[in-house]
């Protein structure tokens, strides 16, 4: 009986612990792709940050199921991603495109993880049980620029450089995304069905179909687009014309 205490206080403590191994396992498949990326092996390298955005998709649910959240673990997660998710993606698309135009595409690459380390600071003074994120997620958006990587438009200089900007530029805007990710708060069924649905697609583009990637993770960029336009063009139609006198 007198290890019964010890065995319950090891439970509890290894418990809180396991969100933040996924989490630091996002940030060592992170550095493993920097890593590659200086070594010029980009596509294993994006394969390692496809790696990473999975981890990173579960240590928030895995700390919900445990009851495990901690601001601990809040602030550990967003230093990861910003390595794994800001660093590492700008560091890839500097090397297969953005260094043809010198100090230029030097500066656009640095401007990235600038943007995405303002959205995660920006993200951790928000409320935990919001149901929407403000910006575009870093994690999105750095899987978004990897995967360009695939394609053969990427050679293209032009498209490129508006092509990261666009994505800093969204993560720092206030445009709204559906926070899918967040275990901090409760969840609808469909919204969980959706979550873990998402989670295997991405697992199976990545293994299968790597260049699809790139259009699932546009598909939710898109959406918040468009969501944002809908609320303006609702928000016009509810605005009541203001009274003209007559001739």
């Amino acid at each position: 009986m007198e290890g019964r205490p010890f065995w319950e206080s090891f439970k509890k403590s290894a418990r809180k612990h396991i969100p933040n191994l996924f989490t630091m396992g996002n940030l060592v498949w992170g550095m493993l792709a920097l890593f590659c990326a200086l070594e010029g092996r980009n596509e294993l390298s994006i394969s390692l940050v496809f790696i990473a955005m999975v981890l990173d998709g579960l240590d928030g649910k895995i700390a919900a199921i445990l009851k495990a959240g901690s601001e601990l673990g809040k602030q550990l997660d967003s230093l990861c991603d910003l390595v794994s998710f800001g660093v590492v993606p700008a560091v890839i698309i500097y090397q297969v495109s953005l260094h043809r135009l010198g100090l230029a595409g030097m500066l656009i690459a640095i401007f990235f993880p600038l943007a995405g380390a303002y959205r995660l600071a920006r993200f951790n003074l928000a409320s935990p049980y919001n149901s929407w994120f403000t910006g575009l997620p870093i994690t999105i958006a750095g899987g978004a620029l990897a995967a360009l990587s695939l394609h053969d438009s990427v050679f293209l200089t032009w498209i490129v450089p508006f092509y990261t900007f666009i994505l800093s530029f969204l993560m720092v805007s206030k445009i709204q995304y559906p926070a899918i990710k967040k275990g901090q708060r409760e969840v609808s069924p469909f919204t969980f069905i959706l979550f873990y649905s998402g989670i295997l697609s991405f697992i199976f583009f990545v293994i299968f179909w790597r260049e699809m990637v790139l259009y699932l993770l546009m598909s939710y960029i898109v959406f918040g687009i468009l969501n944002k336009l809908y609320l303006k063009l609702k928000s016009k139609e509810k605005t009541p014309c203001p009274l003209t006198s007559g001739d």
